[in-house]
């Protein structure tokens, strides 16, 4: 029988037992600057709520990606690579296999072409938001600006061709809304995991999905062959599939 103190020891270390080693890939990001919160206690107890924040009540976030070229709901770049899933099926009926056709290929769909920051801010303000935050990436890894650190998978470089976390900083500025960006990219490598797997029934089974193509290792992430693909490293549910 496992002793409290045991049973906790293994609750500490699970996340570390199903995160994928630290890659090459990542040892060649360029270093990021310090800020002013070295992430101690005593430091963080420094920071002060924004005097502005006191009335700003109200605000909006845009959660708006390349998932959004297949109209098929959030967390999509994932569940087309989970067999069964609703999202998984849609791709299939839709754009084909996701051994061949994959979250790189809508991130190509992606166009953006009526985006229009300028109307949508003007909304917002009139709603009374006072303040407007962009997603800057989501846990597909696909950069919404034309970032250095993903030169090929971002929002300058494919797809819409165009820099949206500038554009909506340049509408919300415009209008007088405080502007923020949301960074969502701590779960890319698990997130995307289940691209590096495949099919385990019917005609495709073990066939694998175009994750395991190193030419697209910059998007999917590399992931080791000698780990399992951690499924259960983010619960199974995620927002329900809608057209949107």
């Amino acid at each position: 029988m496992l002793s409290r103190r045991t049973a906790f020891g293994l609750l500490a270390s699970a996340p570390a037992l199903l995160l994928p080693r630290k890659s090459a890939a990542q040892d060649s990001l360029p270093p990021i600057a310090r800020g002013p919160f070295d992430g101690t206690a005593q430091v963080l107890q420094q920071y002060r709520i924004p005097e502005w924040f006191r009335d700003a009540k109200f605000g909006m976030w845009a959660h708006w990606g390349p998932q959004s070229a297949a109209e098929y709901g959030d967390w999509y770049a994932r569940n087309i690579y989970m067999q069964g899933s609703d999202q998984y099926k849609y791709h299939v009926a839709t754009y084909g296999h996701p051994s061949k056709f994959g979250h790189k290929d809508i991130c190509q769909l992606w166009k953006g072409d009526q985006f229009d920051p300028d109307h949508l801010i003007q909304l917002y303000k009139k709603a009374g938001a006072k303040y407007f935050m962009s997603m800057g990436v989501h846990h597909d890894n696909f950069d919404l600006w034309n970032s250095r650190f993903q030169p090929r998978w971002n929002a300058v470089a494919t797809g819409p061709k165009k820099d949206i976390v500038g554009l909506w900083r340049k509408a919300a500025q415009k209008h007088g809304l405080k502007f923020a960006v949301s960074e969502h990219l701590s779960n890319s490598y698990n997130w995307l995991a289940v691209s590096h797997g495949a099919d385990k029934t019917g005609d495709l089974a073990g066939v694998p999905y175009d994750g395991q193509d190193p030419a697209y290792s910059d998007l999917y992430h590399p992931f080791p062959k000698d780990q399992p693909i951690p499924t259960q490293a983010i619960p199974k549910t995620s927002p329900s599939p809608r057209r949107r």
